[in-house]
């Protein structure tokens, strides 16, 4: 019998901006240009950047949701 795993589901940020956040994390490049550019490096701009556009969610709210959205 196979198992599907569910999809993850945001406990800090709506779910309807999950793509938001995600889109964020792509754009991240492009201001990181010409700097360190990890994935970790790219999660914190996202999520930090997602908290001035919504400060009722916390960055770190927006990181933990983005480590599940991309896991």
């Amino acid at each position: 019998m196979h198992s599907v795993t569910p999809r993850y589901h945001t406990r800090f940020i709506p779910a309807s901006l999950a793509g938001e956040l995600i889109d964020l994390y792509h754009l991240a490049r492009t201001p990181l240009s010409g700097q360190a550019c990890t994935r970790y490096d790219r999660m914190i701009w996202a999520s930090n950047e997602f908290h001035k556009a919504h400060p009722e969610v916390s960055s770190n709210g927006a990181y933990k949701d983005l480590d599940g959205l991309l896991a």
